[in-house]
C-alpha cells in the first residue's frame, strides 16, 4: 500500500463499494484492516498536493501506481483522482501490466520477441504506445494537470545528439505533441537526462 489510509472507506471504488455490499448481503463481516508496518518493497508516494505536471512512467521492476509526479518523479497513488474509465482504474492497471511485461521481455533479450516487445514500448505507432496515449489524455483530462506519456528510447551517441533528435513519427502516428524532450538513457529518470515526455496540445 502506498499510504497508511490507502485502503480507508473514502477510497473505495465503486466496484469495491459494490463488493462489500455483497458480503453484508450474504451476512458476512466487511475485511478488517490492520496496518503492521512498512513493506520494504513499496515506493514512497507523492505528496497529497497538485503537481503542476505529471507523467504516465513504468517499468518491470515498479510495483506502485504508473503515474508520477512532475515536481519529485514519485508515485501518486490513482485513488487520489476520480475513476479513469467505467468507475474505476482497471484501464491504467492493465496497461501497465502490459508494458512491464514487454520491458521484461526486452531487457531478458536473447529470443526474437524482444525486438517485438521493444517496438511496442518504443514506436509511437505501437498498440501499447496508443493505448497508454490514450488513457494519458482520459487522465489529463480529469485531473486538469498537463500530463505527458514515457516513451522508452534505447541508445544513443551522445547526450547532445538525443537532446538534438526530433520526436519519431510524429505525423505518422497522429499525434499532436505540444513539448517533447529526448533521453540518452530509457533507464534514467533525472533533469539532467531529459526523458522523452510527450504531451498533447
Amino acid at each position: 500500500m502506498p499510504e497508511q489510509d490507502s485502503l480507508h472507506p473514502s477510497n473505495h471504488s465503486d466496484f469495491v463499494k459494490v463488493c462489500l455490499k455483497r458480503l453484508s448481503d450474504a451476512c458476512l463481516l466487511a475485511p478488517k484492516v490492520r496496518l503492521l508496518g512498512r513493506d520494504i518493497n513499496s515506493e514512497q508516494a507523492a505528496e497529497d498536493e497538485t503537481p503542476s505536471w505529471q507523467v504516465l512512467y513504468t517499468t518491470y521492476v515498479h510495483t506502485c501506481s504508473p503515474l508520477r509526479s512532475g515536481e519529485t518523479l514519485l508515485p501518486i497513488p490513482l485513488y487520489r483522482n476520480p475513476p479513469t474509465l467505467n468507475g474505476d482504474h482497471k484501464s491504467v492497471i492493465k496497461w501497465q501490466t502490459e508494458w512491464q511485461a514487454c520491458d521484461e521481455i526486452q531487457m531478458a533479450g536473447g529470443c526474437k520477441a524482444e525486438h517485438a516487445a521493444l517496438r511496442e514500448l518504443s514506436e509511437v505507432g505501437s498498440d501499447l504506445f496508443r493505448r497508454g496515449w490514450d488513457i494519458r489524455g482520459r487522465i489529463e483530462y480529469i485531473t486538469q494537470i498537463p500530463t505527458y506519456y514515457y516513451l522508452y528510447k534505447v541508445g544513443g551517441k551522445s547526450l547532445e545528439e538525443e537532446k538534438a533528435r526530433k520526436c519519431r513519427n510524429v505525423v505518422e502516428s497522429g499525434c499532436l505533441m505540444s513539448r517533447c524532450t529526448t533521453s540518452f538513457t530509457s533507464s534514467a529518470i533525472h533533469a539532467e537526462s531529459s526523458p522523452i515526455f510527450l504531451g498533447i496540445t
